[in-house]
């Protein structure tokens, strides 16, 4: 698969709401993940309980993903990057307080696998 098929399909199950087939079929086993405020997990299974526990404080109430977007170089082989940009609307459970969270979301891929996630806040969390 192309780099661009790995994007390309990864935004498409997103939109469907899908975020959790992507992360079982498309992380690779020793993906790590980074968030805006520096804090790093390591593992397939870690990462994907980080976003578990995110969606059980949040009621996602609609997620839009934008992209992918590409440099102008895919890498060497398979290897090489994409961005997305996703808005959602969630209302904290702690809070009940609807807001729009906007985030950029930076991918590596390495033989069909996403490797490495990285975020990048619209503002301050």
């Amino acid at each position: 698969m192309s780099l661009q098929t790995v994007a390309r399909q990864f935004v498409d199950l997103c939109n469907q709401g899908k975020n959790f087939d992507v992360m079982e079929s498309m992380y690779a086993p020793d993906i790590v993940s980074v968030e805006a405020t520096g804090e790093q997990v390591a593992g397939k299974v870690p990462v994907i309980e980080k976003s578990r526990r995110w969606g059980a404080a949040n009621t996602i109430n609609s997620e839009k993903v934008r992209g992918p977007f590409f440099d102008s170089v895919e890498g060497n082989g398979n290897a090489g990057q994409f961005a997305v940009h996703f808005t959602f609307e969630v209302t904290p459970k702690a809070t009940g307080k609807r807001t729009t969270l906007e985030e950029v979301g930076v991918y590596t891929v390495k033989d069909d696998k996403i490797t490495r996630e990285q975020f990048f806040y619209e503002d301050a969390r």
